[in-house]
C-alpha cells in the first residue's frame, strides 16, 4: 500500500493547493474499475465538482471535487469491513459508495446517517432511482449520537466517511469516538479538511481541520494523505 504523508498541510496552507487523487491500494493504472475511471470524468463545467445523475436524469445535489470522489470510491471498493457515512445530504457521496460496493460484489453493509429527515428521504430516493439501495441503511440521527451508539453496541466498520458538519465541536466529538468502531487497518476520510475557511478564526461554522488534528488520537490513527479537500487517516493495529 502507499501512504502519502508528505501531503499533510499546515493551517496556513489550506486551500492553496488541492492534492490530486493518488491510490493507497496497489491498483494497476490507478483505477479500481471502469466506473472509477469514468467517475473522474464526470466533472461539471467551470466548477471542478463531480456531477452525477439519478435514474430520472436529474442532477444529484452535492459538493465533491473530482479527487474527493475518486478517493471515496477507492476506499469503499477496498473497504475491509462495512461502511459508515456521516452526512449524506442528497445522496451524492452515498451513490459513489453504493456503486463501489456493488462493483465489489455488495460484500459490505453501508450505513448512511444524516441529521435532517428530508435529507434521509431524498438520499433513499436517490439510491432507489438507480437501483443502489441494496445493502444500504439510511438513518436519521445526530452523528455523534449515532457513533456513540455503534461504540456501545460493539459495531465496527472498515471505512468511515465524515461529512456531517463543518464546525469544530461536532467533528471533534466524532473523532474522539472513532477508535472503537474502526477495524485495524480501516480508514476514515474527512471532507472539507483542506478548506481555507477553516483558517478564519471569526467563522465558528468552520473548524474541520482543527477538529481532526486535535481529535484523531495518534496512538490509534495515522495520517495517510490529503486528496482534493479530503484527508485520510488509517487505524493502527
Amino acid at each position: 500500500m502507499h501512504r502519502h504523508e508528505n501531503t499533510f498541510l499546515t493551517l496556513e496552507e489550506l486551500g492553496a493547493h488541492y492534492a490530486p487523487y493518488a491510490p493507497n491500494y496497489d491498483i494497476r493504472w490507478n483505477y479500481a474499475t471502469l466506473h472509477h475511471w469514468r467517475l473522474g470524468r464526470s466533472v461539471a463545467k467551470n466548477s471542478g465538482l463531480i456531477e452525477l445523475k439519478r435514474g430520472d436524469r436529474s442532477v444529484i445535489d452535492g459538493w465533491l471535487r473530482k479527487d474527493d470522489a475518486l478517493k471515496l470510491y477507492e476506499m469503499a471498493y477496498y473497504a475491509p469491513g462495512d461502511i459508515l457515512e456521516l452526512g449524506s445530504y442528497h445522496g451524492l457521496s452515498t451513490t459513489i459508495l453504493a456503486k463501489a460496493n456493488r462493483a465489489a460484489g455488495n460484500q459490505r453493509r453501508i450505513v448512511s446517517v444524516d441529521l435532517t429527515p428530508d435529507a434521509v428521504e431524498i438520499t433513499r430516493d436517490t439510491l432507489r432511482s438507480q437501483g443502489l439501495d441494496q445493502n444500504v441503511s439510511n438513518i436519521q440521527d445526530d452523528a455523534v449520537h449515532a457513533v456513540q451508539s455503534f461504540v456501545d453496541a460493539g459495531r465496527t466498520f472498515g471505512f468511515v466517511f465524515v461529512d456531517h458538519s463543518h464546525a469544530y465541536t461536532p467533528v471533534y466529538e466524532v473523532c474522539r469516538r472513532l477508535g472503537p468502531i474502526v477495524v485495524p487497518d480501516g480508514f476514515c476520510l474527512f471532507h472539507d479538511f483542506n478548506d481555507p475557511r477553516n483558517r478564519d478564526e471569526q467563522d465558528e461554522s468552520y473548524g474541520v481541520y482543527q477538529a481532526v488534528v486535535a481529535g484523531m488520537d495518534p496512538a490509534q490513527f495515522e495520517f495517510w494523505g490529503t486528496y482534493g479537500c479530503t484527508a485520510l487517516y488509517r487505524r493502527i493495529k
